[in-house]
This record gives structure tokens, sequence and C-alpha cells, in this order.
């Protein structure tokens, strides 16, 4: 009196006792239809379905355990005798129709796993349009996770594989838009805090095309990147750390990267991006550590000293500055430039520069002077 439903990926013949059918021919085969779908059996209905043979290495696991191990013929009598004893709902059919393949439109297909090869996505509210150049994920084989859906135990999950063998996370069906990679459609794996291989993703044992390095298993958890585009992290290189609301801001925004000073809401912070002295660094790196984001400081780069290093320099580099920022409203003279730009090349940081505006010391030529390059 209760319906059943059976998922994509779900193996046939390990299917709930009260289902009747031929489990035999069911043997090695899941529902052909789309992936991540399901199909509902109605208390008392009678329906045809369509199977089609898993793929990958084909081996059984989990469900009702009734197989549990590669598809092979000499295991069919086994199996069998196992179904009976436990009271499986079977049934002989003497015909089997051939099955036919199952279509999907291309908005339907879109909608559910994301664009594909040729499919053209007009960016945001610009006038800017890409197109899917190459799709990884393999079509009837895509990562689905949820009640019903793909990434199961047994089905797109592999069983009996360690958190050393299996992905920490994978982002099932991503569009990737990248300089390097180009513009594609692919499963991407997370270990160890980074991405270990872009491609297509699951259980080898049930799935066709599933890369090594992609594997999923019981210690893997899953972002849903479908209807998503995944780029590379945008980097801020002029920040004026005045709040820590910026930071969700920049995470917002696909800003991962934060470089530029400050110390908080100060007049000098207001004005420029220096983080003065050993003392402010350190604090503002420690009060960026609960921030999932990569943070690069600035010193306070002007003073002047013609003989050495100076070391009200040299002491914020120890402390952790990335580099040093010049800026006018600190006095930015040659002098100041030179001072600096030895210390950068003793440390081999950079230097950042706002220069002198007021043409107080000098114009722009002789500033560009004081560079010496």
């Amino acid at each position: 009196d209760r319906p059943i439903q059976i998922g994509s990926h779900y193996h046939f013949v390990e299917t709930n006792k009260y289902l009747t059918f031929d489990r035999e021919a069911a043997y090695g085969k899941r529902l052909n239809i789309p992936s991540g779908t399901a199909m509902r059996f109605e208390p008392g209905a009678i329906k045809t379905v369509n199977l089609v043979d898993i793929g990958g290495k084909r081996i059984v696991r989990g469900g009702n355990n009734l197989c549990d191990g590669p598809v092979q013929k000499d295991a069919v009598e086994k199996i069998m005798k196992k179904i009976e004893t436990l009271n499986f709902g079977h049934k002989k059919q003497d015909i089997i129709p051939v099955g036919q393949p199952q279509k999907i439109t291309k908005h339907l297909y879109a909608y559910t796993y994301g664009p594909t090869i040729g499919d053209k996505l007009r960016l945001g509210d610009t006038s800017l349009i890409i197109e899917v150049e190459k799709d990884f994920t393999v079509y009837g084989e895509e990562c689905k996770f949820g009640g019903g859906k793909v990434l199961r135990d047994g089905m797109g999950q592999a069983s009996r594989l360690s958190s050393g063998q299996a992905l920490d996370t994978v982002i099932t069906n991503a569009l990737i838009v990248d300089a390097v990679t180009g513009i594609i459609k692919a499963d991407v794996g997370i270990k160890d805090g980074r991405i270990v291989g872009i491609g297509k993703a699951g259980n080898p044992d049930v799935m066709n095309g599933v890369d090594k390095n992609l594997i999923v298993g019981t210690c893997t958890e899953a972002i849903a990147g479908e209807g998503l585009i995944l780029t590379a992290g945008a980097m801020d290189t002029h920040v004026h750390f005045i709040c820590p609301q910026l930071c969700g801001e920049a995470i917002a925004s696909g800003v991962t990267t934060l470089i530029g000073g400050g110390t908080g809401p100060a007049t000098g912070t207001n004005a420029t991006t220096c983080t003065p002295g050993a003392q402010h660094i350190k604090h503002m790196i420690q009060a960026t550590d609960a921030f999932p984001l990569n943070f690069g400081f600035t010193g306070k780069g002007n003073t002047s000293h013609t003989e050495r290093v100076p070391e009200e320099l040299w002491e914020q580099v120890l402390a952790g500055a990335m580099g040093l920022k010049l800026h006018e409203d600190w006095g930015t003279t040659p002098a100041v430039i030179d001072a600096s730009l030895n210390t950068a090349e003793k440390a081999d940081i950079q230097i950042m520069i706002h220069t002198d505006t007021l043409n107080e010391s000098a114009c722009v030529e002789q500033t560009i002077e004081a560079l010496k390059g």
C-alpha cells in the first residue's frame, strides 16, 4: 500500500522486495532515465521500464546485499538462491523487448545539469557571451546529490574507500571559465584544501569515464555547481582595511585575496593603505585570522636614510609586511623613494607608491628618475 521510488543509478536487482519482476534479467543493470531522476511505482500498478548496463568496472555494492561483487555469469545462481530465500519478488519474463534510447531536450538538460558543449551564455547583465568548449561529464552519468539521486552508496559514491583514496569535496557539473583550461563543463575535486582534478567525478565501479583522481567516497562532501560559474578568485590589490565588513563583500564578489594596508577606522587608514609599524602589522594579522581569505599587508615605507636600510622599514618586513606603501599624505619625496627601494631590494618585496601630486619636492619626471628604472 506504499509507493516505491527508484533512482537512476540504484542497482535494479537490489530494489525493494515488494517489487516483482525478472531480477535475473535486471542483474548488472539500472534504470535508463536521466541521471539523478527517479521512477515511481504505485501499489498494484504494472509498468514497463527500460534498463541499461551499469558502467565502469561493473561492480555491484550496497542495496540489500543480494549481489555484492563484480557482475559475473557464474554468480547468478547464488544470487537467485539468495533472492528466493529472502522472499524478494521475482517473476521470470519470457520476452524482453529491446529498449529505446533516453532523450532529453537541450533546455531541460541545461536546467538540470548546467550548459553543455555549444551552449552559449550571457555573463550577468553584460553584453559578454561565452560558449562551452568541452564537457568532461558523461551524458547519463552526471553526478547529482540528494534523495533518490546519484551520489549515494554503491551508486555515484564508491564503497570501501578510505579518506586517502577519495576526494574531500567534489563540485559537480560546474561551468569553469579559466584563462588556462578555457570554458569547460566539469566536476572539480578538492583534496587537502587544493584542487586535485578537473574532469569526471563519481564511482568507477559503476560509471564510465571517472577520473582516477576524482573518486567520490564516504568521506566526500558535495557542492552542487550546476547552474553556476566557477572561476579563479579575484585579487584586490588596493584595500583600505577600515572595517571587517569588507571581508563579506569580498567573498560575495568572488574576491579571495586582499592586499593593502590599514589598522581599522583610523584617519590614516581612511586615506592611505599603510599598516605602520610592527605592532600594527601583528595586530592586523591576528585580527584577520578567522576570515576565509588571503591577506597581504603593506607597511608604511615613508622614511629617508642615505647610508643603509632604515631599521624602521626592516622591522616591518620582519613583522610580516609583504610590501611597503609610499603615500604622499605621509610624504613621498625622492629621498623616501630611494630608502624604500633599498629595503625592497634587500628583502625581495614590492613597493606601492602614491606619488607627490603637489609637485612640492619634484615633478613627475624627477619622480620617475628617483625610481631608477
